[in-house]
């Protein structure tokens, strides 16, 4: 299999919009943060606007499926660093021996705190104690969904991923993509960094319109953007503390920011660090599938989940949901057709 026996943990920060303690102090910095009458974001979130949007914090009630997921499909895990702002779901056993909860006090440093930006949650990962070197990133969006083996995500001790070029779309979280590839143009030298390592962006993994949109990006002499997949990422410790060392007041600044802002790095910066410096390995992205939420789209994420054939799905939240209970209900239906038992991280 090519496969080190290394350790690898899972890391998945997480937060209940609907925490009553969580909330209060959430409207008390936002109030502060937005002055009545100002608009706090909008869609195109331009330079120096807040994004306070509730959506960011909405619970779709299926954490106790991420659980069972990482259970059945992902025995193998070492531990499972839990992040919370300090709420805990009532059903969860804490005394899971792999499981690990961790405050956002615990690792993140306190002139950064209170945050509800998810960049300095990010960007502050290595820091948490008794964390591998080797480790992947889980949003809570992001669900197994058939079993996978620990060289789906690291061989050789390198993270897998899918290096392709792509130009960045005019949406909300462009902009922070946006300031994290200028960081990495300013770093490295496309070309050279394509020529030393050609058969990592030009691999048999990878589907041949992914390959032929980077071809036609070669051109460009600096990096327009990279495809983002949004699915569980493997990181290495180390990368977190290179930038760390060698971009502090970039990281900093953005760290500062209690909520989102368009000028914010985030975790994308570290994933496009390991595929500019070399430290990957090629991996295929058809076993995965990006789904957005929609009140009219459950029976295909139904399909989706249910078939077998994808090992990962991200389902991304929508603003434009207006029948949350719906979906709710739809989801817990599906999630419990695929892992009806409960899990030994459930009391």
């Amino acid at each position: 299999m090519g496969h080190d026996a290394v350790e690898i943990d899972f890391v998945m920060p997480w937060v209940d919009g609907s925490d009553p303690a969580w909330r209060e102090e959430f409207l008390k910095y936002r109030a502060l943060q937005a002055p009545q009458g100002e608009p706090a974001c909008d869609t195109g979130m331009a330079a120096g606007v807040v994004d306070v949007s509730e959506e960011r914090y909405r619970d779709w009630d299926t954490l106790r499926y991420w659980f069972r997921g990482v259970e059945r499909f992902a025995p193998w895990v070492n531990r499972i660093h839990f992040i919370t702002w300090g709420y805990l779901p009532a059903w969860l056993d804490t005394a899971h021996p792999k499981l690990h909860v961790v405050r956002h006090a615990d690792y993140i440093p306190s002139p950064y705190l209170p945050t509800f930006n998810s960049c300095p949650i990010e960007l502050n990962m290595h820091r948490i104690e008794g964390l591998a070197e080797h480790f992947v990133y889980f949003n809570d969006d992001t669900f197994l969904c058939r079993p996978v083996g620990p060289e789906r995500f690291f061989l050789n001790g390198l993270p897998r991923d899918a290096a392709r070029l792509a130009v960045i779309p005019a949406e909300r979280a462009g902009h922070n993509v946006l300031e994290c590839v200028a960081v990495i143009n300013r770093r490295y030298d496309k070309r050279e960094v394509v020529r030393r390592n050609v058969g990592r962006w030009f691999n048999r993994c990878y589907s041949v319109t992914d390959m032929l949109k980077t071809l036609t990006l070669m051109p460009w002499s600096f990096f327009p953007g990279f495809r983002d997949f949004h699915m569980p990422q493997p990181f290495l410790k180390e990368t977190f503390v290179r930038l760390w060392n060698e971009e502090a007041g970039a990281l900093d600044a953005t760290c500062r920011s209690r909520f989102r802002t368009a000028t914010d790095l985030s975790q994308w910066l570290v994933r496009y660090e390991q595929l500019a410096s070399g430290r990957f390995r090629p991996v295929g992205m058809g076993d995965t599938k990006l789904a957005t939420l929609s009140e009219g789209g459950m029976p295909e994420l139904r399909r989706d989940i249910l078939s077998g054939r994808y090992a990962m799905i991200c389902m991304n939240d929508s603003n434009d949901i207006r029948d949350t209970g719906g979906v709710r209900r739809a989801l817990t239906d599906i999630f419990d057709a695929l892992l009806p038992e409960k899990s030994a991280y459930e009391r």
